[in-house]
């Protein structure tokens, strides 16, 4: 699920507070934002601002044009041309290529201003004032247009008046993407957003993923370890200790296990961090009841598991076998060898088996919590979902092998059912 990205465009100095609330707005909906006034928009320091701007335009799925009474910068300056107008031709030529749509909007208070100048103009023509006074008074400067000629020339483009006329005389084809939203506040865009994008995407299912988002942030707030500005899973740690301690189907059995002091160390003050830890997920399993990330597939008239969705299941089950196991008898194992409990300078502890498999099977299941909640977190922000390398279900080396013959598979399932 790629996150679908909007570009910005407008004069800044009088669009800024509505410009911040879209970019919240869109990002709330799970959408990317490309705003060129904000710290997340890419500023390469070997060109020009306006340069970075069309190219970072190119990478847009929608562009949402807002015109105002300013002009705000301009691109080149001995042709009356703007950055927003700039900005606004390259997106009308990625439209006109497939490549991007593009939703334009006019304050009311400049489109009633642009109406009214024109029946002034119309007026002006039955007068005996000479041309260069008709314009001037039809182009004064005011409050709703500081630069009036531009502004009406510049809306006339976005309309493609120009192009709409020839295509009625029958010289040309109709021109597309010149609707014009006359706009007063934020809940009048809002409103054309949620008709023309989202509403294909059930309002429900767009709530979920946001909730989910959060939720899954919670989980990593809760299960990430953070020693001064370093933020740590156990995963690493975990893969040492099996990589120098490996448990074996050769030595399960047996009633101690021998463990270097330093990884045990290590591992116990990862340990500590999980005392009174457990995760208490509300948002995930009401997304799972529903087909938020299944696909709808033509061929069984049904929806089928997505991978994502897949790892939603997953999670879930790891999730309550870590409550299962995050307890005060599993977690004692690490203060029973802890400094204070063994000779000075020893260089090993020997752990009983049963108690180092049940701390290894909790931490097992704290990596996994982790690497799930990552990749179906990068998924929600538009990245193709990838399945993490995940801990097996044992910590015993080579039991995961019996684990799996010994569980029924879908074929077994049905043959099951067959013959009964």
């Amino acid at each position: 699920m790629r996150r679908p990205t909007f570009f910005i465009s407008s004069t800044i100095y009088d669009f800024r507070d509505l410009r911040s609330a879209l970019k919240f707005y869109l990002e709330d909906q799970g959408c990317k934002v490309l705003a060129s006034e904000c710290n997340d928009f890419e500023k390469p320091l070997d060109k020009h601002s306006y340069d970075a701007c069309l190219e970072a335009l190119r990478s847009a799925d929608y562009f949402i044009l807002m015109i105002g009474a300013r002009v705000g910068g301009w691109y080149d300056q001995a042709n009356q041309i703007s950055i927003t107008q700039r900005e606004y031709r390259e997106a009308y030529q990625m439209h006109l290529a497939g490549k991007l749509k593009v939703l334009n909007f006019v304050r009311s208070e400049v489109w009633q201003a642009r109406e009214d100048r024109r029946e002034l103009a119309k007026y002006l023509e039955s007068t005996d004032l000479d041309h260069s006074a008709k314009k001037a008074i039809a182009n004064y400067s005011g409050k709703s247009a500081a630069n009036a000629e531009f502004l009406s020339k510049f809306i006339e483009e976005v309309s493609r008046t120009e192009e709409t006329k020839r295509a009625v005389r029958g010289d040309g084809v109709a021109p597309s993407g010149n609707w014009i939203h006359v706009f007063q506040g934020f809940r009048d865009i809002v409103d054309v957003l949620n008709g023309h994008i989202f509403a294909s995407i059930p309002v429900e299912d767009m709530t979920m993923r946001r909730l989910l988002r959060g939720e899954l942030r919670e989980f990593l707030r809760q299960c990430l370890v953070k020693n001064k500005k370093d933020i740590y899973s156990p995963r690493l740690s975990v893969e040492l200790f099996h990589k120098e301690h490996s448990l074996t189907m050769a030595t399960k059995g047996g009633q101690f296990t021998s463990v270097g002091v330093r990884r045990w160390d290590i591992l116990s003050t990862f340990g500590i961090h999980l005392l009174d830890r457990k995760l208490h997920p509300v948002v995930l399993p009401q997304v799972l009841s529903r087909p938020t990330f299944l696909e709808f597939d033509m061929g069984s008239n049904s929806y089928v598991e997505t991978p994502a969705h897949s790892a939603l299941i997953r999670l879930q089950e790891e999730i309550r076998r870590f409550n299962r196991s995050s307890t005060t008898e599993n977690l004692a194992v690490i203060f029973e060898h802890g400094p204070r409990n063994r000779p000075p300078g020893a260089e090993s502890v020997h752990i009983e088996t049963v108690k180092l498999a049940a701390l290894l099977h909790l931490f097992d299941r704290w990596s996994n919590i982790i690497d799930l909640s990552v990749a179906i977190l990068r998924h929600l922000e538009g990245e193709t979902f990838v399945l993490p390398s995940l801990r097996p279900d044992s910590p015993v080396q080579g039991m995961q092998e019996e684990l799996d013959a010994e569980r029924p598979n879908e074929s077994d399932i049905d043959a099951y059912m067959a013959k009964t």
